[in-house]
């Protein structure tokens, strides 16, 4: 069971959602907010697996919002509500931590994907986010094209590839045979050496830079 969150100012998106996530046994709608400041209330009395969680909204903006959750409530998975035109909001909630980007006109399909995703500690990247994504770290990485070879140790490269194919830090583990706080360490370290902030920002950077 997913317990799960949304986060809208208006009501008539967040009955939509509702709606599809109730065709979803697996997922356990367990509260709502209109704004970041009633979010911020409702999570003194409710831990959720996800949050649903819209960018612009009055009083607190879902990035303010999404800032104090990844410090508070660091377990907590947010998976940013956006839309097209919003690119400064994008990558404003990437080096807050948002877990996840989702078009609000996104089918069911590809929220309940982006949801199991959250919560299995991977992330996935609408086309679309990840090409602006790409064009954001373009100008924050002065060289992109920069050659992996003898800046990663050969088991560093072998996480980031398992990284690039969307696995969790378990399954990552698993696949490797260590434990997923050895996972988690060498991710740590990867993204000291690579000057990033979040693992969205390493896995926009390596689609974009070759690895191995």
């Amino acid at each position: 069971m997913i317990d799960t969150v949304i986060a809208d100012d208006q009501e008539i998106v967040r009955e939509g959602l509702k709606m599809i996530l109730s065709l979803h046994e697996e997922i356990h709608l367990i509260g709502e907010a209109e704004n970041g400041e009633r979010l911020m209330e409702l999570l003194k009395s409710v831990t959720p697996d996800v949050v649903l969680m819209d960018i612009r909204m009055p009083l607190m903006d879902g990035i303010e919002a999404t800032r104090i959750v990844k410090e508070r409530y660091p377990g907590i998975k947010v998976i940013i509500l956006t839309t097209f035109q919003e690119d400064e909001y994008i990558f404003n909630g990437l080096k807050y931590g948002a877990d996840g980007y989702v078009f609000k006109d996104s089918g069911s399909d590809a929220i309940l994907e982006s949801i199991h995703a959250a919560y299995s500690g991977n992330m996935l990247l609408n086309p679309v986010v990840s090409q602006k994504l790409m064009g954001a770290l373009k100008i924050e990485q002065p060289t992109p094209g920069r050659n992996m070879e003898g800046l990663l140790t050969p088991r560093e490269t072998e996480v980031c590839e398992q990284v690039l194919m969307g696995k969790s830090n378990r399954e990552i583990g698993s696949a490797l045979f260590v434990t997923e706080g050895t996972v988690k360490n060498y991710i740590s370290h990867i993204l000291d050496k690579l000057s990033l902030k979040s693992r969205a920002e390493l896995l926009v950077f390596l689609q974009k830079n070759k690895i191995g």
